[in-house]
């Protein structure tokens, strides 16, 4: 369908919208809805997804915006090769893209939103596939003509590696989903419920994210014995990936197992309760692009223990005790100050619900919203 009156036409790659990377699929389904509610009839919009879920997506998304169905292909290629053949059919202006942009030459103004490039500068956490693919993520971003990274820090890691000028790329944080609330907004049957359902303790250090080398869950696990409370568990909320086996067989040597719970994948409603029920957030991560678990477990009303690395500090402000991820025995340490000290313990509670408040995908959705409208279209 070709849209023909004034306004630009706009596509937004949404193929991670229904089902994608756990990180990409919260990303693009919160941002995308917030794009629809703040365009106020700004552009007219086209959301371009995998054609399995078209039908999901009629039924969704208002009349308003316009579907273009694509070929279930990874994302390297379809934002190569399939979009911007859309983009001719459709004639689209302006083009969104999720990490790849395409290399594709012509009139199409592309925005690269790059969700991290920290294979660049940290290639020891990711695989050979993994490096052969995302290198391709910096050769697209380069003939595009705007990109927006998630923090100042990656940023920075995209100007150091020569992807970008400071102008040419706009930092748009991401924001919380609203849902994430803390323990006392919830109905006392629905907590109830997910603490039966999960066999949730009364008290409990939480890691939520995917179990990878990168998210550093050993040195987590071997913090646990140097915690001054010896009983105190850890639960452990995420996809199992490259650690699982070593981290599970590192338990068992050291006989953490009644300390350790893994629920695996969780649906984000229960999600949400469990961050609210937790006692401490605990994130030793050696890098990350932004770090959205954190900002989750405060708006939650839950103190954060973090790592000193990359994004953290800048994400987190003055609303986390910071910890060197390489060190257990400091991991511990700022664990336990939290546990022990109720002074700093609900000082951190009521600085993360500030903190947190400041990240509000409306927000996030306006500042693309206007850099579109900046968009240099001929």
């Amino acid at each position: 369908m070709l849209i023909t009156n004034t306004k630009l036409n706009v596509g937004i790659d949404a193929k991670w919208f229904f089902e994608g990377p756990p990180s990409g699929n919260m990303v693009v389904k919160n941002l995308v809805n917030e794009l629809i509610l703040n365009n106020n009839d700004r552009f007219n919009l086209f959301l371009l997804i995998t054609s399995k879920y078209r039908k999901q997506a009629m039924e969704y998304f208002p009349a308003s915006v316009k579907l273009i169905s694509l070929a279930n292909l990874p994302n390297l290629v379809s934002n190569l090769f399939l979009i911007p053949i859309a983009a001719l059919r459709y004639n689209l202006s302006v083009v969104l893209f999720q990490n790849f942009s395409s290399t594709w030459p012509g009139k199409l103004y592309k925005i690269a939103y790059i969700h991290d490039v920290l294979f660049l500068d940290h290639p020891e956490y990711y695989t050979k596939p993994e490096l052969l693919y995302f290198k391709q993520m910096k050769r697209s971003a380069l003939t595009a003509n705007s990109i927006i990274a998630i923090s100042e820090s990656e940023k920075k890691r995209l100007i150091g590696n020569g992807i970008a000028n400071d102008k040419g790329i706009n930092v748009v944080y991401h924001g919380i989903n609203d849902d994430f609330k803390p323990v006392s907004y919830y109905a006392e049957d629905a907590v109830y419920n997910v603490i039966n359902k999960y066999e949730l303790p009364c008290s409990y250090l939480l890691f939520v994210g995917r179990v990878n080398i990168r998210k550093n869950l050993v040195n987590l696990v071997k913090a646990l014995n140097y915690l001054d409370d010896k009983k105190i568990p850890l639960l452990i909320v995420g996809e199992k990936n490259n650690l699982y086996a070593d981290l599970k067989k590192y338990i068992t040597d050291e006989k953490l197992s009644d300390r350790i719970m893994f629920t695996g994948h969780v649906p984000e409603k229960d999600l949400q309760l469990i961050y609210a029920c937790a006692t401490v957030f605990c994130f030793p991560s050696f890098a990350e692009g932004f770090g959205l678990p954190p900002l989750e477990a405060m708006k939650c009303g839950v103190p954060v223990a973090t790592s000193n690395r990359t994004a953290m500090p800048e994400i987190c402000g003055d609303a986390a005790v910071y910890f060197e991820p390489d060190n257990p025995c400091d991991i511990a340490h700022k664990i336990n100050a939290l546990l022990n000290d109720p002074v700093l313990y609900n000082d951190k509670i009521k600085k993360g619900l500030y903190r947190a408040a400041n990240f509000v995908w409306s927000k996030s959705a306006q500042q693309i919203l206007t850099l579109i409208e900046k968009a240099n279209v001929n």
